[in-house]
């Protein structure tokens, strides 16, 4: 007869060739009675890993805080660091709490301290990369620690720390705007991922979602479906719903950008669903967010609003977007410098939409852009992907007519047009269709801008693009007399001022106000008639007969 030993070590063997299979239910089972028959520490470890997977959020934090605790006082410090070093992903995933994910980590390096280096070592290194790149921007310290569990990972053949530390190295690499750099590290891991035995199976999702987080950003959007397609058929063999999240999530953002909204939003809209069922609360604040993006194109403003403020600080940058679409650019221009405040000087990629954002809010209320235009070029041209260039040009534009050179505008959006015609962005080519006929608008060219903007205009109609879409016919329509209504009494008073060639200052003493309460009218004047610059203002007042 077997004794209880022999039947939990038997138990264990069962859930680890269940684990292998990807069969997590009865993976946990077998854990679960090797723990009834006595086993121990190798038994809750192996029970955590089956409720990851079945995204048992209590199951797995209690199974892996046993699995420590046995794992330490079996004098296993090794496993002990490596179990606490998961448990930080654990906490900051499940229950969205990094800062008791970052205390596991510190008990990990305890327990780590006077042992010869080993696998779990790396392990360690690469769960504190990724709190890092979760939760900070110290990218040195994150390219310095996957460095390092790359070189244990080779030098100890466990292919999963090589292959995960390249991955989370290139997306840093990425992110400091070392794009070349960056892609080669991620093509690597891949390669490493397909061709090599891993001793975790979530190390081929992890390395194959940092790929597509990479691609996403820099629009490289041929290589992210690629990648999706593969991730996809990974969680169709092994589940993992919070990997179809984040895949789902980043596609999303790859069909919207390539046209395909009604995809797309069934994409983001699984995305989340994805989340809300592995209960993966700390993940899905991108995903709140990439949907919000999509929700605030379509129109729906308030489903925008309610998404980018679950999404917290991922949705900074949509809710300074709509504040700067309602007319409040000051609010935008803030929200845009609160981003950039908190990002480290070495951080690039996520850089570029706080600099855009802020360049756009500037030029509402009138004021310089010359600095943040600057930076968002240079950075666009450092990151070097046609899209981004593209974007840049765009920007370059808006800029341009902002400050009344409406010519140099022109090229800009010509540009743009061609940037995101080729590489397959309808959305941003129709948005810079409709910004270079308010160019040519400005320029006396009226039958060409209506051209543009009726070639914008069929595509907003086709995404169901609902605001551009207005936004196209009040450029085909020419200057809107109506349109004055928008305006209150005050607005009307300071329009006719700004017409007639005051400043803010002469104006401020004429309706007896001061000059900041006539800058906020200029700027809410400009928002609600859609007009780029003052002396757009001027033209507007004298064909709506003002003068």
């Amino acid at each position: 007869m077997a004794s209880t030993s022999d039947t939990g070590a038997d138990a264990v063997t069962q859930g680890q060739a269940a684990l292998d299979d990807g069969d997590w239910e009865r993976a946990r089972d077998a854990f679960q009675a090797a723990l009834l028959a006595g086993a121990g520490a190798e038994a809750w470890d192996g029970l955590g890993w089956a409720a990851w997977w079945l995204s048992d959020e209590e199951l797995t934090i209690e199974a892996r805080e046993q699995a420590y605790r046995a794992y330490r006082d079996e004098g296993n410090a090794p496993a002990a660091a490596r179990v606490a070093a998961f448990l930080s992903a654990d906490f900051r995933e499940f229950r969205a709490e990094p800062a008791i994910g970052r205390g596991w980590l510190e008990l990990a390096q305890r327990a780590l301290v006077d042992q010869p280096l080993g696998a779990d070592h790396g392990w360690l290194a690469v769960l504190q990369a990724d709190h890092i790149l979760n939760t900070g921007d110290d990218l040195p310290e994150v390219r310095r620690l996957c460095e390092e569990a790359r070189q244990i990972g080779r030098a100890h053949g466990v292919a999963d720390l090589e292959a995960i530390a390249l991955a989370q190295g290139g997306v840093a690499a990425v992110s400091a705007g070392e794009v070349e750099a960056g892609m080669r590290a991620l093509d690597e891991a891949s390669a490493i991922v397909a061709a090599e035995d891993l001793f975790l199976p979530i190390s081929a999702g992890w390395v194959m979602c940092s790929l597509i987080t990479a691609c996403d950003g820099v629009g490289d959007f041929s290589r992210a479906e690629q990648w999706c397609e593969a991730t996809k058929r990974f969680t169709d063999h092994w589940g993992g719903r919070q990997l179809a999240g984040v895949c789902r999530s980043s596609y999303g953002r790859v069909l919207a950008t390539r046209g395909d909204w009604e995809t797309a939003e069934r994409e983001m809209t699984a995305a989340l669903e994805d989340f809300t069922a592995s209960r993966r609360r700390g993940m899905a604040g991108g995903s709140h967010a990439r949907l919000g993006e999509l929700r605030a194109r379509q129109g729906r403003t308030d489903e925008a609003r309610a998404l980018f403020e679950e999404a917290g600080p991922a949705g900074l940058m949509g809710l300074g977007a709509l504040a700067l679409q309602a007319g409040d650019a000051q609010a935008a221009a803030d929200i845009a410098a609160r981003v950039l405040r908190s990002l480290a000087d070495d951080t690039v990629l996520p850089r570029l939409p706080a600099l855009e954002l802020q360049v756009r809010a500037l030029a509402a209320l009138g004021e310089d852009t010359d600095a943040p235009l600057a930076a968002a070029q240079e950075i666009a041209a450092r990151l070097g992907t046609p899209y981004l260039r593209a974007r840049a040009r765009l920007l370059t534009g808006e800029a341009a007519l902002a400050r009344g050179d409406a010519d140099t505008a022109r090229v800009a959006f010509e540009d743009a047009i061609d940037g995101f015609d080729t590489h397959a962005a309808p959305y941003d080519a129709a948005l810079s269709r409709l910004a270079l006929a308010r160019a040519l608008q400005a320029l006396g060219r009226a039958d060409h801008a209506r051209n543009e903007a009726g070639a914008a205009r069929e595509v907003f109609a086709g995404l169901g693009a609902q605001r551009d879409l207005d936004a196209a016919d009040e450029v085909m329509a020419g200057p809107a007399v109506a349109a004055l209504s928008e305006l209150t009494p005050r607005e009307l008073d300071v329009l006719r001022l700004v017409a007639q060639g005051s400043s803010d200052q002469e104006i401020a003493e004429r309706l007896v106000l001061s000059p900041h309460t006539v800058h906020r009218h200029v700027a809410n004047i400009r928002a609600k008639l859609r007009l780029s610059s003052r002396s757009a203002a001027v033209a507007y007042a004298a064909r709506a007969g003002l003068l």
